[in-house]
């Protein structure tokens, strides 16, 4: 690709969300420490990234001592969860929450959805793209890897691509953690994308069920329609930029990608497989599955030798992650407590007599955000589980030292609780664990599914989901733990051996090593160069 003195140029353009960007840090680990070439890796985000991008580098100076060092690129205003997070898109989505009337609550959540990508407001927009096209232009990358979320971002590229604003001509994929099937539903025939595949939002069973095939089609027109036309924030978006561009610059969304994907004539790399897929009678040519794309991770024992020492003392371990953002109020709390309760009762033998001896000493890592000690015993948390956390079967943290990938590689995990991100379901597949999975909002809901139909899992709150339509109950304490007890409780104890735990096990190792032996396609392989 060039000698030392003449290195290939990389942009990468992401969000700062870990949900995002973690696979552009693991990107430019693999671009780095690549055993033949030079590449010189520009990232571009907002600041909240840039401890993680400072690591990264550090890593794989580690593993190719001459790798260079990433440049960063601050980009100036509101990151994208925080402008969504705003007191005003906030009540939109109390409003939401109250509505009384099935079909006004679906279509309000259908247009809040549609904001989750593009939360800003006009200037705010604007001030991001002008930011985005200098960098681009002062940088002259060889080729631009960008967030399918980055709105701006994607607005900038199309922008640039569309004639001489450039003097340079570059490349540019879109480099995602999100599916093949986000991508690809356009392209099903008969228009399954309508009938077969559930709406986003809606706890359908894969496929649907006969008797919501209508609702489902009008939902999802629905979304096509509002993001075409009824869309006040981007059309307020589309009205600043073309004041800004001269009526050149187009705003392109997520939405457009997957919905109008030829608009911009690109290839999409994706962190998956079809082996970890729904079922798709049809993958476009411009959508390349590299497989799971995994940042790299300081080992447990070194990132936190005390946590690891605890890990591989005594029993199993079920260790629950939800992730930054899901917020436990004091009734998640309880219902949550209570239900790994049960499973500890159960694995303890104080619910069931016959338990196997090989569940005795089970213990729980549970990560609670804004858990201390301070508070804990006021907690219903505490007044639930307290004798466990006291004998330390029970350990609840509000932060990990380590990264999850550390965690996950623990050899005595026996299930993973998380929340149906797309990276916490890759990392855990990638570690051959079974996973019970609590998706809290409409997007995660597609991994719970997706779990369940590879047999790797269990969608914990599945009943608790329809009935709230996201009211804010994240569980129901008797869904969650017969949930956990299915995947947990080993084959002989249940009245469904085939939904044991040996045979998620199973399925799960088979899955881990088909990752394992795929090769991930690098960037200039995919694009031709």
């Amino acid at each position: 690709m060039g000698s030392l003195s003449s290195p290939k140029r990389v942009l990468l353009l992401t969000n700062s969300e870990h949900g995002q960007a973690n696979v552009f840090l693991a990107t430019s680990y693999a671009l780095l420490t690549l055993p033949d070439e030079d590449v010189e890796v520009h990232f571009a985000s907002f600041p909240a990234i840039h401890k993680s991008v400072l690591s990264t580098y550090q890593y794989a100076k580690h593993d190719k001592p001459l790798a260079r060092p990433i440049i960063f690129h601050t980009i100036p205003g509101i990151d994208m969860v925080s402008a969504w997070l705003r007191p005003e898109i906030a009540l939109d989505r109390v409003n939401m929450n109250q509505a009384r009337i099935g079909l006004i609550r679906a279509i309000r959540r259908m247009r809040l959805l549609l904001r989750v990508t593009l939360p800003w407001l006009g200037p705010e927009f604007v001030e991001i793209f002008s930011a985005i096209v200098e960098i681009i232009t002062n940088v002259r990358p060889f080729i631009v890897a960008v967030d399918p979320a980055f709105s701006p971002a994607l607005t900038a590229l199309r922008y640039l691509d569309q004639g001489d604003q450039h003097p340079n001509s570059f490349r540019y994929v879109i480099l995602s953690p999100n599916t093949i099937k986000d991508f690809a539903m356009p392209f099903q025939p008969r228009a399954q994308a309508l009938w077969k595949y559930p709406c986003i939002g809606k706890a359908y069973p894969f496929p649907v069920p006969l008797l919501y095939i209508p609702w489902n089609i009008y939902l999802i027109l629905f979304t096509i329609i509002v993001a075409a036309f009824l869309d006040s924030n981007r059309r307020s978006i589309q009205r600043h930029l073309a004041l800004h561009t001269g009526r050149k610059g187009q705003v392109t969304t997520l939405n457009d990608l997957s919905l109008r994907p030829g608009r911009m004539h690109v290839k999409f790399l994706v962190a998956n497989l079809p082996e970890i897929e729904f079922p798709l009678r049809v993958i476009p040519r411009h959508i390349i599955p590299c497989g799971p794309m995994i940042r790299p991770a300081k080992p447990l024992e070194e990132a936190d030798p005390e946590l690891s020492s605890w890990l591989s003392q005594g029993g199993m371990t079920v260790y629950v992650n939800l992730g930054t953002h899901v917020v436990f109020d004091e009734a998640g709390q309880r219902d949550m407590a209570q239900a790994l309760k049960i499973l500890l009762d159960v694995a303890n033998g104080t619910l069931r007599r016959d338990t196997d001896t090989r569940l005795r000493g089970l213990k729980i890592l549970w990560k609670v955000p804004g858990f201390g000690k301070d508070s804990q015993e006021e907690s219903p948390i505490y007044s639930i589980l307290g004798p466990d956390i006291e004998s330390g079967d029970v350990r609840i943290v509000n932060w990990f030292q380590a990264e999850p990938t550390a965690i996950l590689q623990s050899s005595n995990l026996v299930c993973a609780v998380h929340h149906g991100g797309a990276n916490s379901f890759l990392e855990t597949v990638c570690a051959g664990i079974p996973q019970v999975i609590l998706p809290p909002w409409m997007d995660c809901y597609d991994f719970a599914r997706r779990a369940e139909f590879l047999g790797i899992g269990r969608w914990g709150n599945r009943l608790a989901s329809a009935a709230s339509e996201n009211s804010g109950k994240l569980c129901d304490t008797k869904e969650l733990a017969d949930g956990l007890i299915d995947v947990v409780l080993p084959p002989d104890l249940l009245p469904t051996p085939t939904d044991s735990l040996e045979t998620l096990s199973s399925k799960m190792s088979a899955l881990a090593a088909i990752i394992q032996r795929h090769p991930s396609d690098d960037i200039s392989a995919t694009n031709g160069s």
